[in-house]
């Protein structure tokens, strides 16, 4: 049976959600949870943002483009939010779901915001395009792309599918941080914020110095190979392209922010990101990947990359979770499993802890996905908050990147 010191180490976990009691306990948790493995992944995220930030900054300031104080002031006011809720349930009230679903957005937000910044600022500098070498790469590889555009266009079912695969990636990654944040996944979480992070600045700034107007624009595919297509397929980006690449004194919105990244792919790059985070969810994996599948294919007719593009997009991908694991693994050095903590002080105690506890406690601490206990020991504003999230985050950040 357990002893009251071994209960209160067990119920000490910093993977509990909600405050505890105790404060000790509670002082504890809330150490806890800030030293975890995570923890320089987490810093790194954040780094990646303002360092972006910064570069959009710049970018704006010399070459003289305006942003629509409206967004601005809107997109500051969910960022100070979500910062808010981060640090509060992160730091004087902890719980951990919450405080890792707001953070993780947060830093999506902001490096998806500048990264939108960066490749339409971009087009400012009026770098030569690079449609021609783009090209000249599919030909050496022996890819016929006018004729696999017009081979998707003759099926108009499977185009239209392709479609909903390709706007369902933003909504994949948001669905993802909440179920990894649920699951106390918090190092697969920050991973993939990071890769998301990292990949996204890095495509667009890529972007400035190489762009491309893309695929269907410079084959000019017929009226009818178009028609065929899902509405936009391929173009719906040259408008924005357009405005900010010639556009006397363009202005900015952050309601109306659009990729026009043609290499490297960073749907590619997203793609394989989500399949990769849900590794380890049992049968969500399989689907996942089937549906990522169709997402990679899609960037042909639906996105009209060129498919060197992805070529760049998956490479560009290996390079981040290179990074995201070795940061990983320096993060978890040193860092002791917590159940193995409280097994050896029961070892060290005979008597104060049984083996089949031993066993349990081992379970529900090292092994936290098992003890679901969230919407119990979450209060009703907190669930109000966690939904308020969810919906405003979907309309803010989603809507912008759908076609």
């Amino acid at each position: 049976m357990f002893s009251a010191s071994t209960f209160a180490r067990a119920t000490a976990s910093p993977d509990r959600i909600g405050p505890s009691k105790d404060p000790k306990i509670a002082s504890s948790s809330a150490l806890g949870h800030r030293g975890r493995s995570h923890q320089r992944t987490e810093k790194c995220c954040w780094l990646i943002g303002i360092a972006a930030c910064g570069f959009a900054v710049f970018l704006l300031a010399t070459l003289g483009v305006a942003i629509e104080a409206r967004s601005l002031a809107l997109s500051v006011g969910l960022m100070a939010f979500l910062i808010s809720v981060y640090i509060f349930y992160g730091t004087w009230r902890p719980a951990p779901v919450l405080s890792n679903i707001c953070g993780a957005v947060a830093v999506l937000f902001l490096s998806i915001g500048m990264a939108g910044i960066i490749s339409l600022v971009g087009l400012r500098y009026h770098f030569p395009l690079i449609d021609d070498a783009l090209a000249e790469s599919d030909r050496l590889l022996a890819i016929d792309l006018p004729s696999i555009i017009a081979w998707f266009a003759d099926r108009p079912a499977l185009s239209n599918l392709l479609g909903i695969a390709y706007d369902s990636s933003f909504a994949q990654l948001l669905g993802l941080v909440g179920l990894l944040a649920v699951l106390r996944r918090y190092d697969k979480l920050w991973e993939l914020v990071f890769v998301c992070s990292l990949t996204i600045v890095a495509s667009t700034t890529i972007s400035i110095v190489w762009p491309a107007i893309g695929a269907f624009a410079y084959f000019d595919y017929s009226t009818d190979v178009i028609r065929k297509l899902p509405l936009n397929a391929g173009t719906y980006h040259l408008a924005k392209f357009e405005y900010f690449r010639n556009a006397f004194s363009p202005v900015i919105s952050f309601a109306s922010l659009q990729g026009v990244v043609t290499f490297p792919s960073f749907h590619c790059c997203l793609a394989l990101m989500t399949i990769f985070a849900a590794v380890e969810t049992g049968w969500l994996f399989w689907i996942v990947t089937a549906w990522n599948s169709l997402v990679l294919i899609s960037t042909l007719p639906i996105g009209g990359h060129y498919v060197v593009d992805l070529a760049g997009g998956g490479l560009l991908w290996l390079i981040g979770v290179a990074l995201a694991t070795a940061l990983g693994r320096s993060g978890r050095r040193g860092v002791p499993l917590p159940g193995r903590q409280i097994i050896s002080e029961a070892n060290a105690c005979p008597g104060a802890i049984g083996e089949r506890d031993a066993e349990h406690v081992a379970l529900t601490t090292v092994m936290p996905m098992f003890k679901f206990k969230t919407a119990r020991e979450l209060h009703v504003a907190d669930l109000l908050i966690l939904a308020a999230i969810a919906v405003v985050t979907l309309i803010v950040i989603v809507t912008p990147f759908t076609r």
